[in-house]
Order: structure tokens, then C-alpha cells, then sequence
């Protein structure tokens, strides 16, 4: 997929240089902490980072790292963190405009679309209105670099997913992305700082108004065009405008539409 950067809140391009495949399949939330890291110039192997949590009692092997010491590592070398729950898209964009790094819990397997069993677990949540962070709980972390707001109509979510092959900079959708965040109460940690290397601001550009405004322009465009009509137009553009606006500060919305 073709990410348009000048459309695009954070920098995924420069973040993508520092992805790295994960050795061991439960070191990911340490993993996305190394990635920051080196970010922020503090020079840590992998190991030396799975032996410095090990230590520390933030990371179990054969367990991973419990969502509450998420953030510690950094923490450790100085770049101090906070944490956010049940969070929305608009607060993520927040962050990445702000340069920060930030790492949210996922559930892989909706992610990854891992099969039947992942789609009957994930319906079974949804159909029973059952809690998806106590049922089908987030059980991997990744790095959120960039929202693609090319097409308003289609959102995505850029990450570093350093539990798959492919995850050097991979766009989401932003309704998969949201579904499978949700498995973790919407919740991240992001750092204080902004990146270094970071031009993720843009300025005074606020690229969550520009796309409601996108959004708005097209739509009317579309329908003027349609039907000749400027009061129809203008409706459809206000109501476009206020889609976006509601993907943006309601993660539900996007799987209502």
C-alpha cells in the first residue's frame, strides 16, 4: 500500500529504520521498548534488554511482560513514560503529532487475521457483548508510527510490529487496528519526549481538521457534481465532516458504519 507522508500524522518512514524481528515469541513488549530506545540513542541489544527486565521482574520467560510493566525499561534509561486507557484515535494522533513514541497492546491474532478460531472468538465477544480484554485478551505489543489519512473514507494505522515478518511499517485499516486494540482497553504508553529525529508536528498543520475537511470537500464535490444540487452538497459535506470527526474520537463508530 502507498502511504502518502504528506497526509500522513508521525513519521513512519524514519521510524521503520529502527524495526526489528523479535528473536523469542513472548519478547515483544520488550522489543518495542528497544525501538524507542535506540530512538532516543540508548544502545540496547535485545538480550541486554530481556536480561535488564528479567532482573527487574518486568519480564518472565515463557510469559512475556505483564501490560502494567510496559514502559519501565524505558523508564530505566531515561526517557520517561506515561499511560493512557480506554483511549481513542484522536488521542493517539495527539501523541504522534506531539513526536512521541508510543506502544499499544493488541490482540495478534486479530491482527494477524489467524484463522477461523480467532474470527469465532472475536464474534462470540461481539454477539455476547462479552469484555474482549477479559475474554480474548491483547496479548502482544507493537509500536503505532503514522495515521494515514489519505482517504478519509479509509483510514489506516501505520506500526512496527516486531512479532511479524512483514511488520516493518505496516498499514492497518483503521477499523482492524481498532479491533484489535480493543482487546486491551484501548490502552498505550508513550513517551514524555518527543523522539529526537521526530518531525511528526508538521507546524501549525492539524492534520485531524485538514481530513474532516477533505473528507467534507469530496463529499459535497461528489454530490454537486451528482445532482447540481448546492444545499444537497453542502449537506453531504457537513455530514462527511462529521463522520470523520466521530472515527477520530469514538473507536465503536468505525464498526457501527
Amino acid at each position: 500500500m502507498y502511504i502518502d507522508m504528506d497526509m500522513t500524522i508521525g513519521s513512519p518512514e524514519n521510524q521503520q529504520a529502527f524495526w526489528e524481528l523479535q528473536s523469542y515469541s513472548d519478547d515483544c513488549a520488550i522489543m518495542a521498548q528497544v525501538s524507542l530506545l535506540h530512538q532516543f540513542g540508548v544502545n540496547l541489544t535485545e538480550n541486554q534488554a530481556i536480561f535488564e527486565c528479567s532482573s527487574h521482574g518486568w519480564y518472565t520467560p515463557g510469559g512475556g511482560t505483564l501490560p502494567g510493566d510496559v514502559g519501565n525499561l524505558l523508564d530505566l534509561h531515561g526517557v520517561s513514560t506515561h499511560d493512557v486507557h480506554y483511549a481513542t484515535v484522536a488521542d493517539l494522533a495527539r501523541e504522534l503529532q506531539a513526536g512521541h513514541g508510543i506502544i499499544v497492546g493488541v490482540n495478534s491474532a486479530e491482527l494477524w487475521n489467524s484463522g477461523p478460531l480467532s474470527d469465532l472468538k472475536h464474534w462470540l465477544c461481539k454477539a455476547f457483548g462479552l469484555d474482549n480484554s477479559t475474554f480474548n485478551p491483547a496479548d502482544h505489543a507493537v509500536v503505532v508510527t503514522g495515521i494515514d489519512v489519505s482517504d478519509p473514507g479509509n483510514p489506516h494505522v501505520i506500526i512496527n510490529d516486531s512479532g511479524h515478518p512483514d511488520g516493518q511499517g505496516h498499514p492497518y485499516p483503521l477499523d482492524k487496528f481498532l479491533d484489535a486494540w480493543e482487546n486491551s482497553n484501548f490502552s498505550y504508553t508513550a513517551t514524555n519526549a518527543a523522539i529526537p529525529h521526530d518531525t511528526a508536528t508538521m507546524g501549525d498543520l492539524d492534520l485531524l481538521d485538514l481530513s474532516k475537511w477533505l473528507a467534507g470537500s469530496l463529499a459535497g464535490g461528489a454530490v454537486l457534481a451528482e445532482t447540481g444540487d448546492i444545499f444537497s452538497a453542502a449537506a453531504a459535506s457537513v455530514t462527511a465532516a462529521n463522520l470523520m470527526e466521530e472515527w477520530f474520537s469514538n473507536p465503536a463508530a468505525v464498526r457501527d458504519i
